[in-house]
């Protein structure tokens, strides 16, 4: 039996995709609240290992999100904690790297952890959602489920592998874009 929060993360997409502007948007693109629902949930279940958990955030909190040129920043949804970050580059500031070396290593465990397909992202940007003081914030958050560096591929084409995710991701069905803003270039 599904757990209730699945349950609820439904009842929710339903309500947001079903906004007016939304459906109107769905239906010019050929689809329909309930078919985004089903899309999303499956999104869902398929990059999060295990039941997400319903969290409301208070801020001041700071999120990030990697999106490279054919990625949202503002609209997207998927986001982590700022710490999988902070705890990188003070882990790789011990190491001696020219600048975009670094860069490039960060990218690269942050591809590691957040299991970010080369396919899906090409992981140039890390953009930043300042949570404000006082201002409060819906997610569901749970660790990352592993998937592979090359999506399209099977993991015995050469080159191929398995991402372990692990990282906390945080899903947020609506948030405010004036909270967004560009945190760090990672394109060498």
């Amino acid at each position: 039996m599904d757990d209730p929060v699945w349950k609820t993360i439904e009842q929710r997409l339903l309500q947001i995709y079903s906004v007016p502007h939304n459906a109107a948007e769905l239906q010019r693109r050929g689809s329909s609240p309930a078919a985004a629902v089903s899309s999303k949930l499956q999104e869902m279940r398929s990059g999060l290992a295990g039941v997400p958990k319903e969290e409301n955030y208070v801020g001041p909190e700071l999120f990030l999100r990697v999106v490279g040129p054919s990625n949202r920043a503002y609209s997207g949804e998927w986001w982590f904690d700022a710490d999988l970050h902070e705890n990188l580059e003070a882990a790789y500031s011990r190491i001696y790297f020219q600048a975009p070396d670094r860069k490039a290593a960060i990218r690269d465990m942050l591809r590691e952890l957040l299991a970010v397909s080369k396919e899906w992202n090409q992981i140039t940007e890390v953009w930043a959602l300042e949570l404000p003081p006082a201002e409060r914030l819906l997610g569901y958050s749970a660790p990352g489920a592993p998937a592979k560096l090359f999506a399209n591929l099977p993991l015995t084409q050469k080159g191929n592998r398995l991402l372990v995710g692990k990282a906390r991701q945080i899903f947020f069905p609506v948030k405010n874009p004036l909270w967004v803003k560009l945190y760090q270039q990672l394109a060498t």
